[in-house]
Order: structure tokens, then C-alpha cells, then sequence
């Protein structure tokens, strides 16, 4: 629901906005009970009231997706309300500035906008239907029908309208041909790649144990009880009671230690030597610590959550690299503090696959050094995946990070048929790209159609994000729907 909600958004609000403010019978709830404000747009409030332009929207959202059989949650709602929020935001904007140009609809223009309300199944004018209506009805309808018109109004003044004169759009901002041919091109052209893909989780268990053969000491084992304190001169107190003898440690531990480091028992639970190290603050802390004996209790130590006394309880372990549960400590580490380490590795595979590609071929090179060898169908040049373009394929948006990597498209897009990349990183993985071959497609009319209508949409979003981001926008949508209506509810 919630990508629906957000897709929706972005079309809603720029290709239907202009009926957000046409009249729909069902009013928005709410009558005869105090408003709710919103926020504001310059000095007018944007308030949850009967006949409100955010009132309104809400309503008129909220009735569009239920006749779309969608059953609304508070999370649904909340998007809801953002979106009520911009359309009104927009519709008091267009309002001040329909004012400030003199203009307002004619009498006979809302009159025949209202017409059509009271007409009945044959399309013929109907005194009964007109009965029916209320008078306090009847003007809100002829408000709502003025402001939609007023809306209309500017909105055809700054993006045009539908209808044409002499193939061109009247009123508005015009769409340039070149760049609608532009966007044309950048469809239709397509390039296919050959892939060798390396996943850094696929970096090998023997790797893993050379590089834990190499820093022993970070995965040696000890054996500490802990306590901690915020305040040092507490800390020094605890340590002489111990010192004296006038408490154990144990009972130190259950009466003034935060726990920060260790269970109910005391015991360091994060207790491999980088771990250690990691929680003080001074290396010179961290030497003497590990070199404590059996049974020995340290002096007090700066850590990061405070000040600590720590006691030696039993030998420190070396590292048992057969040990799969101590190779899953040293990969963790790796990958959590060392993942260069893993990225430099693959870098060199796909390097290994590049100069072993010309003279094996690309897909040989890939399988010879344990690559996963994948084959790209031909896509548009697509950064971020704007189904504008069309959508890039499954087999390289699988790929981590692939479709919002500005590097690898650029790397991707410059090569000639043929050629072969350096290596490139994305996510979590290393590829090498071979440029398989072109094509050009030939755009139907109905998709270049789309095109000139997607420039249409980005003027409208262009002149939503200008409003939302002025200075005269207090947005407090967020504020008022949990602390108001979620606790109402």
C-alpha cells in the first residue's frame, strides 16, 4: 500500500490536482467540531474545516482511493493528509495570485458549472434535483465551483491548457522540441553488457583465516568481569573498597555498576581483544588491561560509557581458527571495520578477468575466476530506474545499488562495443562490464505521446516544490496528525 500511496502522490497531485477542488456531495467530516490547523501558507491557515480547500482535498482523496476498493489504515491516512496539505498550499497560492491579476470567474461561468449538477438521468435540467439541495448546500457548491475555477484559472496561465490552437498548446509554459526529442533519443537508444559479478559476501573462508592468522591478538579471548560507573571519583571510591577488602567484586558489581558492559553477572560480554580496545578510550589503557594476570583487578579506566574497573578471571584464549564460531567473529570484524579488505580481494579477481578476457573470452575469464557471469538485455541510459525510460531489467537491478550508481552508468555508457571496464564497485559487489552491442528502437507514437506528457508533469512538480519550499510554508502535518488525531483515535 505504501508504494501505491507515494506513486500515487507524485501523479495525484500533479495531473489531477485540478479537479482536487470541483465539488463532490460527500463534504469532508468534521462539521460542528473544532478546526484543526495544519499549518499555514503566508497568513492564511491551512485548517481541517467544513468547505476548506484542505478539507476538501482530504475528502476527495480519501474518496478516490476507497472507490478503488482500498481500505485505509492511520498510516494510508497520514499520506493522505500530506497530500491534502500541498493541494491546498497550491490552491490558496493560485488563489492570491488569480487576486492580485483582477480576474474572477463571471457569474454565468459558475452558474453553468452548477448547471450541471442539477441535471438528471436524460441530461435534461431537473427543479427536483435543484430542490434537493439545501441553501446552505447550494453555496458551497457555487464556492467550491468558483475556487475550482480560479484554480483552473492560473494553472492554464503557468502550464497551459489541453486545448490547441495551430498544433500548439494555448497559454503556459511551452515544451521544447528539441527537448522532447531529446527525451526521444534517450528512450529509444539502448546498450546491452555482458556482467562478471563478484558478491563481497562470497569472500572465501581461507581469506578469512589468513587475515585472522595475521592479527591474532584482535581475536585472542579474555576472561574480565566489569563495572561501570559515570563518575570517576565513584569509580576510585569502589575500587579502595575493593582494595580493602571491605566488598568483592561480585557484590560491587550487583550494587553501583551500570552494567553498560556485562549481564546481571558481571561478565564482559563483548570480550575479544578489539572489542576491548574498541570500548577505551587510551591505548595505553588498553596495553596495560590485556597484560593483567590471573586474578588481578585493574586500576580505573576511562571507557566510552563512563569510568570501569575490570578483573581478570581467567587466562586469556588464543584464537582457534578451525573454530567456525571464531572465523564468524573475525569475518564480522572484516566486514564491519576492514571491509576494504574484501573490496581490494575482488578488485584483483576482476582484474585477473579483464586481462584473462582477451585472450579467453569475457565469459570464460568470468567462470575461470569464480565470477557469476550475467547477461544484460539492452537498456536505456536510466539512472535511478524512471520507468519514463522504461524499466531497467531485472538482471541489473538485482545488482546492489546498481540503478542509483552514477559511476558505474557513466563507466557503462562510454564503452564501445567490445571493450571492457576497469572494475566497478557498487554495493556490495565488484563487476567488470563488457559493452555487448546497441540497438535503437523506433518510439511509438503513444510513447512519445507519454514523453511530452511527463514534461508536462515535471513543470507542475516544479512548481509544487517551489511552493513547498518557500519561506511562507509552515508545515506542521506531522505535528497534528500523531499528537491530535492519532491520540484522538
Amino acid at each position: 500500500m505504501k508504494k501505491t500511496m507515494l506513486f500515487v502522490g507524485s501523479v495525484i497531485i500533479l495531473i489531477l490536482s485540478a479537479v482536487t477542488f470541483i465539488f463532490i456531495p460527500a463534504m469532508a467530516q468534521g462539521a460542528g467540531q473544532d478546526s484543526l490547523v495544519f499549518g499555514k501558507y503566508g497568513k492564511k491557515k491551512i485548517e481541517y474545516t467544513q468547505g476548506s480547500e484542505f478539507a476538501n482535498a482530504v475528502a476527495n482523496y480519501t474518496e478516490m482511493y476507497r472507490n478503488q476498493g482500498v481500505e485505509l489504515n492511520d498510516s494510508d491516512y497520514y499520506y493522505i493528509y500530506n497530500y491534502a496539505f500541498v493541494s491546498a498550499v497550491q490552491a490558496i497560492a493560485y488563489a492570491e495570485n488569480v487576486k492580485k491579476s483582477g480576474w474572477e470567474p463571471s457569474k454565468e461561468a459558475v452558474a453553468n458549472q452548477m448547471y450541471q449538477f442539477f441535471l438528471d438521468e436524460n441530461g435534461k435540467y431537473s427543479s427536483e434535483i435543484y430542490n434537493s439541495y439545501g441553501t446552505e448546500q447550494k453555496s458551497r457548491l457555487q464556492k467550491d465551483i468558483t475556487n475550482g475555477l480560479i484554480w483552473n484559472r492560473c494553472s492554464e496561465d503557468l502550464l497551459g491548457t489541453q486545448s490547441e490552437y495551430g498544433g500548439f498548446r494555448l497559454y503556459g509554459i511551452k515544451s521544447s522540441d528539441a527537448e522532447k526529442t531529446f527525451l526521444e533519443n534517450m528512450a529509444s537508444e539502448k546498450r546491452a553488457f555482458d556482467l562478471a559479478v563478484f558478491n563481497k559476501e562470497d569472500y572465501p573462508q581461507a581469506q578469512v583465516k589468513v587475515f585472522g592468522e595475521e592479527n591474532k591478538a584482535k581475536f585472542t579471548k579474555y576472561n574480565f568481569s566489569v563495572i561501570t560507573v559515570k563518575d570517576k571519583s565513584k569509580a576510585k571510591s569502589i575500587l579502595n573498597q575493593i582494595k580493602n577488602e571491605e566488598i568483592t567484586f561480585t557484590d560491587a558489581v550487583a550494587e553501583y555498576s551500570d552494567k553498560a558492559y556485562s549481564g546481571a553477572d558481571g561478565k564482559l560480554s563483548s570480550n575479544y581483544g578489539y572489542q576491548i580496545q574498541n570500548i577505551l578510550t587510551n591505548d595505553a589503557d588498553a596495553q596495560a588491561l590485556l597484560a593483567l594476570e590471573l586474578n588481578q583487578t585493574s586500576e580505573v579506566i576511562e571507557t566510552s560509557a563512563g569510568y570501569s574497573i575490570f578483573h581478570n578471571d581467567l587466562v586469556s584464549a588464543e584464537p582457534d581458527f578451525t573454530d567456525s564460531t571464531v572465523i564468524a567473529a573475525v569475518r564480522s570484524y572484516i566486514n564491519e571495520n576492514e571491509a576494504s579488505v574484501i573490496e581490494d580481494y575482488f578488485i584483483e579477481k576482476a582484474k585477473s578477468v579483464i586481462s584473462a578476457s582477451a585472450k579467453n573470452g569475457f565469459e570464460a575469464a568470468a567462470k575461470a575466476n569464480n565470477a557469476k557471469f550475467v547477461k544484460v538485455p539492452a537498456f536505456a541510459l536510466n539512472y535511478s530506474n524512471d520507468a519514463l525510460l522504461g524499466s531497467l531489467p531485472e538482471e541489473f537491478t538485482s545488482i546492489s545499488g546498481a540503478s542509483t550508481n552514477e559511476n558505474l552508468f557513466q563507466k557503462a555508457f562510454a564503452l564501445k562495443t567490445g571493450e571492457v571496464s576497469e572494475p566497478v564497485v557498487t554495493g556490495n559487489s565488484i563487476l567488470v562490464l563488457k559493452a555487448a552491442g546497441t540497438q535503437k528502437d523506433n518510439l511509438t507514437d503513444a510513447k512519445k505521446e507519454e514523453l511530452a506528457n511527463a514534461l508536462s508533469s515535471l513543470d507542475s512538480s516544479t512548481i509544487q516544490y517551489t511552493l513547498m519550499s518557500s519561506d511562507k510554508v509552515q508545515n506542521n502535518v506531522a505535528e497534528v496528525f500523531f499528537t491530535k488525531l492519532m491520540k484522538t483515535n
